[in-house]
């Protein structure tokens, strides 16, 4: 019930990013901060415990792009949950997490108003990608029972950068084994720290 709850959500986000949006050209690259941004992710991410079953796994990318209005949707949600548990007092989480004002989320949201959905690329990635994966050619084998086997099913946004030093990155990431098995998503908050990018937080979007 959980892989099927969870496997509804992300086809209802899909269907709304990529069939009320033109799917953006090929042609429109990465710039050089965004591939730091995500390779510095995905070698934090991939290197823990969670993932050590899955080793041998080949690493696949969803194709099309989560769409970045996710993450500040995201952000917002853990923002409102920070805030009815009284949490949003402590001053240091406001600091490191909640550090966006109103204006500013007003502009991001009023910046990504006509977003389009970006293609990955294997090049966009130096960590050994086996391929890209249309996500409609991921929801036929779940439904046909044809599974992804050995495969570790990496759905993720391009980075939203924030200003110079923080930038956010949706994604979600699931075994391939059993059709798009959850293994975690969250949104992730990257700081650039000494030069280089780093995990510094997460945020919850409510759907476990």
């Amino acid at each position: 019930m959980k892989k099927l709850l969870f496997f509804i959500v992300i086809s209802l986000y899909y269907s709304c990013a990529v069939h009320n949006k033109p799917v953006q050209k090929n042609d429109n690259e990465l710039t050089q901060i965004e591939k730091n941004i995500i390779n510095a992710f995905l070698d934090a991410e991939l290197d823990k415990e969670r993932y050590y079953r899955f080793k041998n796994y080949k690493h696949v990318v969803i194709e099309e792009a989560l769409k970045k209005i996710k993450s500040i949707d995201t952000y917002l949600y853990s923002l409102d949950e920070w805030s009815t548990m009284n949490k949003i007092n402590k001053s240091e989480d406001v600091k490191n997490m909640y550090f966006l004002d109103t204006m500013q989320i007003k502009k991001i949201k009023n910046n990504l108003k006509d977003e389009e959905v970006y293609l990955w690329k294997t090049s966009d990635f130096k960590k050994d990608i086996a391929h890209t994966f249309k996500f409609e050619e991921l929801r036929k084998t779940t439904n046909t029972g044809e599974y992804l086997q050995n495969r570790l099913i990496i759905y993720l946004s391009r980075p939203l950068i924030i200003d110079e030093n923080n930038a956010f990155i949706s994604f979600e990431i699931g075994n391939g084994d059993f059709g798009f098995y959850p293994i975690t998503h969250f949104t992730v908050l990257m700081r650039k720290k000494e030069n280089k990018w780093v995990e510094s937080g997460f945020y919850e979007d409510g759907v476990f």
